[in-house]
C-alpha cells in the first residue's frame, strides 16, 4: 500500500450509500499534488542515477587514465634511464674519440719530427763521420804515445834491472856439483842485477837462499811494475817486499773469508818468494810457478803463446823486448 493511498484511506469517510467512495475536491488536489511530486521526485531520482552513473564512469575513467598516467610516467622514467646511460655511453665515446684524436695528432707531430730528423740525418752524419774520423786520428795518437812510453819504461827497466846470461862452468864451480845444476837449477846462469835466480832443489847454502830470494823479489818488483805498465790486472798479484817478496793467491783469500778457516791455513793464501828452512822448498816451488803464470799471462796478451814456464828470467826479457817492440807497430 502507498503513502497515497493510505492518505486516501484517512480523508475518505464511509457515506451511507454503501460501499461507492465519494470524494471531495481537495483530497483530490492533493492527490494530483502527490502525483505531482512523486514524478518529480522520480524525476529527480532518475535524473540523480544518471549523474550517479556519470559520475562513477567519470570516476573509472580517471582511474583509468590515472593508471595510465602512472605507466606512461614509469615508460618515460625508462626512457630517462635510458637516454641518461646513451648519452654516458655517447660522452665516453665522445672522450675516447677526443683521446685517438689527441694521439693520432702526436703521432702525426712525431711522424713528421721523424721525417724532419730523418732529412737532418745525413748531415749530423757526415759530420759525425768527421768527427769520428779526427776522433780515431786522435786515438791512434794517443795509442802511438802511450807505446812509445811504455816502450820508454821498458827499456828504463832493463836498464834498471839489467838481466843477463852468466857463464854457467862458474856456478857449476861454485856449486861444486854439475848434477846439482842439471837436477835442480833449471834458470842455469841467467841472472838479474848479478843475482842469480838458483832453481829451489839446488839451493843448498843461506847464501844461495839470499840470492835467490833477492833476485826473486827484483823479478817481482819488474812483473808489478810491468802489470801496472800494460794495465794488466794479474791472476796471481804479486807484492814485492825485496827479499822477503810474496804472491798471493786470491782463490785462497775468498774460500778463507767465505769458510772462516783457521789461521794454520790462512798461510796458504800468500806463497813466498823466499826460503827460511828446508821445508819451505815446496812453497818456493809453488810461489815461483805463480810468477811464471804472471809473466805468461803478459806475454800472451803480447800475442806470444809458446811460452816455456821453466825459464823465468829469459820470459821476463822476452816480455820487455815484447813492450818495446810494440812501438814500432805505430
Amino acid at each position: 500500500m502507498t503513502t497515497l493511498d493510505a492518505r486516501h484511506r484517512l480523508d475518505v469517510a464511509p457515506t451511507a450509500e454503501g460501499p461507492v467512495a465519494a470524494y471531495s475536491t481537495s483530497v483530490l488536489l492533493q492527490l494530483c499534488t502527490l502525483e505531482a511530486k512523486l514524478a518529480e521526485s522520480r524525476e529527480t531520482t532518475r535524473q540523480a542515477r544518471i549523474s550517479m552513473e556519470d559520475s562513477l564512469r567519470r570516476a573509472r575513467r580517471v582511474q583509468r587514465l590515472r593508471q595510465q598516467v602512472g605507466a606512461t610516467t614509469d615508460h618515460i622514467e625508462e626512457l630517462r634511464r635510458r637516454l641518461g646511460q646513451q648519452a654516458r655511453r655517447v660522452e665516453a665515446a665522445s672522450n675516447a674519440v677526443e683521446a685517438l684524436a689527441e694521439r693520432k695528432a702526436a703521432a702525426q707531430e712525431r711522424v713528421l719530427e721523424a721525417e724532419r730528423a730523418l732529412q737532418r740525418a745525413p748531415e749530423q752524419i757526415s759530420s759525425s763521420v768527421i768527427k769520428l774520423r779526427q776522433d780515431r786520428i786522435i786515438l791512434e795518437d794517443l795509442r802511438a804515445m802511450l807505446a812509445r812510453q811504455r816502450a820508454v819504461v821498458a827499456r828504463q827497466l832493463l836498464f834498471v834491472f839489467p838481466i843477463d846470461i852468466g857463464d854457467i862452468s862458474k856456478s857449476e864451480e861454485r856449486d861444486g856439483d854439475g848434477e846439482a845444476i842439471a837436477r835442480g837449477d833449471a834458470y842455469g846462469g841467467w841472472s838479474i842485477c848479478g843475482l842469480r835466480v838458483i832453481g829451489p832443489d839446488s839451493v843448498r847454502r843461506w847464501q844461495d837462499s839470499e840470492e835467490t830470494a833477492a833476485a826473486l823479489g827484483l823479478v817481482a818488483r819488474v812483473v808489478d811494475a810491468v802489470s801496472r805498465l800494460v794495465c794488466t790486472p794479474l791472476r796471481f798479484p804479486v807484492v814485492p817486499r825485496g827479499s822477503r817478496s810474496t804472491v798471493c793467491n786470491p782463490m785462497a783469500k775468498a774460500a778463507m773469508a767465505l769458510s772462516a778457516v783457521t789461521s794454520q791455513s790462512a798461510a796458504v793464501a800468500e806463497w813466498p818468494l823466499y826460503m827460511l828452512r828446508a821445508n819451505d822448498r815446496p812453497r818456493l816451488h809453488m810461489a815461483v810457478r805463480l810468477l811464471s803464470v804472471c809473466i805468461e799471462q803478459c806475454l800472451c796478451q803480447h800475442g806470444i803463446v809458446d811460452v816455456d814456464r821453466h825459464q823465468l828470467l829469459p820470459n821476463l826479457v822476452q816480455l820487455l823486448l815484447a813492450i818495446e817492440g810494440c812501438s814500432f807497430a805505430y
